[in-house]
């Protein structure tokens, strides 16, 4: 079974956020504050569609993440749980716009990587 691009594109994203997170900090080439406070978001922003296609296939037995506004609209659900509501129930949570964009920047690059390899629909 060969890997797609959007599952080539996950598996970077989860060595990315590994690496800066773990082992070493990407703000030797990039800039400290997004190394630091946004490319996790960035990696979430790609990593989570695509947990969310693969629960769906194993329940519903088809992807739900398969276009631009399913993949807004998750975004979106991300948005508001992490950046608006969960720093009203997480003292030491903070809302931050940039981490909004990464979210839904990182939706787009999921949802293209998937869409470049996906099987023509009949």
């Amino acid at each position: 079974m060969r890997l797609r691009l959007d599952g080539l594109v996950v598996l970077l994203a989860i060595g990315v956020y590994a690496v800066n997170r773990w082992l070493f900090s990407f703000d030797a080439f990039l800039p400290y504050a997004f190394a630091h406070y946004h490319l996790g978001d960035l990696c979430g922003g790609i990593i989570f569609p695509a947990y969310v296609n693969v629960l769906a296939r194993i329940v519903a037995k088809r992807e739900l993440i398969v276009s631009l506004p399913t993949s807004l609209c998750l975004s979106a659900i991300c948005c508001v749980s992490w950046e608006v509501l969960a720093p009203l129930a997480f003292p030491h949570s903070t809302g931050d716009i940039i981490d909004a964009c990464m979210y839904v920047l990182g939706g787009l690059i999921y949802l293209a990587a998937r869409n470049a390899t996906a099987a023509p629909s009949s």
